[in-house]
């Protein structure tokens, strides 16, 4: 899908010598959790591959986010995501945000399933469909997928530098706003990259 996609691209180099380093219960209608704020068993160090964790309850928990039995649209705009480590492209997982079993399927009828950010395809693209306005960030999806984001690494690697539709983003990558079309790109590590600008979201989205 992704090759489908028509982009423009910005050329960014990271020349540092990375490193390997060891190492539901909020209210949608509230301000996004701050990253200071989870628990330090959703920010793990580890290095490649970065899987799904299979219990997106307690991630979507973590992350300040509250489980639904449905999509709520109230509030719906996509943002997209792309990572890149050492200079590889890394897949977002499907299914983040979602409470689906590890052989894909949806929780008993009547279980809380959803949380307002979530992912369903490995797109890159973050839905977020939520009942009311509210504040989600790029923090809040690494901790649904498990995989520590700081000023300086992603998961166990450094440096780090993050981009907003083709801009280097100065501050703390995960206070990073999803907004409607934005599009985020995350390098770590070394290696050069050709840093997305843009995306050209499907009609609808």
């Amino acid at each position: 899908m992704m090759g489908a996609m028509k982009r423009r691209f910005v050329l960014a180099g990271i020349a540092v010598a990375g490193a390997l380093l060891a190492g539901c219960g909020g209210n949608t209608g509230q301000p996004a959790a701050k990253h200071s704020s989870v628990p330090a068993s959703a920010w793990k160090p580890k290095p490649l591959p970065w899987d799904r964790p299979a219990d997106q309850q307690a991630q979507v928990k973590a992350a300040g986010l509250s489980l639904t039995r449905q999509e709520q649209l109230t509030v719906h705009y996509h943002a997209h995501l792309d990572v890149f480590v050492n200079g590889r492209h890394v897949t977002v997982p499907p299914g983040l945000g979602i409470n689906i079993g590890p052989d894909g399927q949806a929780p008993p009828h009547g279980s809380p399933g959803i949380a307002p950010l979530h992912t369903h395809e490995p797109d890159g693209v973050l839905h977020i469909e939520a009942p009311r306005a509210s504040t989600f960030t790029l923090g809040q999806a690494f901790v649904e997928w498990g995989v520590r984001l700081t000023a300086h690494q992603a998961g166990a690697y450094r440096p780090l530098r993050v981009y907003v539709n083709g801009h280097r983003f100065s501050g703390n990558p995960a206070d990073v706003v999803l907004k409607a079309h934005r599009e985020i790109a995350v390098v770590a590590g070394t290696g050069k990259v050709q840093v997305p600008a843009s995306y050209d979201f499907p009609p609808g989205e």
